[in-house]
């Protein structure tokens, strides 16, 4: 059987869902034919494909795989829309007959919890290309102690915000506000913490308590 591939109508359709975890996880380069791509730090490229068969009833799925050998049984992903549907009866699908496209029961599509869970994927790679069995150290330098107390804190104190402003108050004593915002900007920069508002990656937080990963 050949391929089949979404018309544009399909692909805008699913740029919204790309564009959404482009602002979550930084790495996104773009869409390059029917295909999304990241490149992770760690030496990971990450592929998305909106995968469906062309019939009335069927399941879309957002399929994603990660090109490398360091993160294991995490490799591949998939996010079909159905079990995002609120509805089982009536699964949310993109209707795409005779070259025209449009989602089907979009009402019953829970689209920011498979945006979500696309993040926290992308987000679990780079925490295993940081478990030092898969990956020498060297590739992440370590946290000092000032570090991983901060992370610790916006974990525990703050719900996973890296809130500038919060984190100085509480360790005006021991850190700059200027030295927060470099510290913050270079995580960002490293795809440690998540576009802004920021937020601790799993990856940050594996460096933070390597004993919980």
């Amino acid at each position: 059987m050949g391929l089949v591939y979404p018309s544009f109508q399909a692909l805008r359709l699913a740029d919204q869902i790309i564009e959404a975890v482009a602002g979550k996880v930084s790495g996104y380069q773009g869409r390059l034919g029917a295909r999304w791509y990241w490149r992770l730090n760690g030496g990971i490229l990450v592929t998305f494909e909106l995968a469906y068969r062309v019939t009335q009833q069927r399941w879309d799925v957002l399929h994603g795989e990660a090109v490398t050998p360091r993160v294991g049984i995490f490799s591949a992903a998939d996010f079909p829309f159905g079990i995002y549907g609120t509805l089982v009866e009536s699964p949310p699908f993109i209707h795409d007959l005779d070259g025209s496209a449009e989602w089907s029961n979009r009402l019953y599509f829970q689209m920011g919890h498979l945006i979500d869970d696309a993040c926290r994927w992308l987000e679990t790679l780079l925490a295993t290309a940081l478990d030092p069995q898969v990956n020498p150290p060297a590739a992440f330098p370590a946290l000092t102690e000032v570090e991983r107390i901060l992370v610790l804190y916006a974990v525990n104190k703050l719900q996973g915000r890296f809130t500038l402003t919060a984190l100085h108050n509480a360790f005006r004593d021991t850190v700059s506000y200027s030295a927060l915002a470099g510290i913050a900007r270079r995580w960002e920069e490293a795809s440690l913490l998540t576009g802004r508002p920021r937020r601790v990656t799993i990856a940050l937080q594996a460096l933070a308590e390597p004993d919980r990963f």
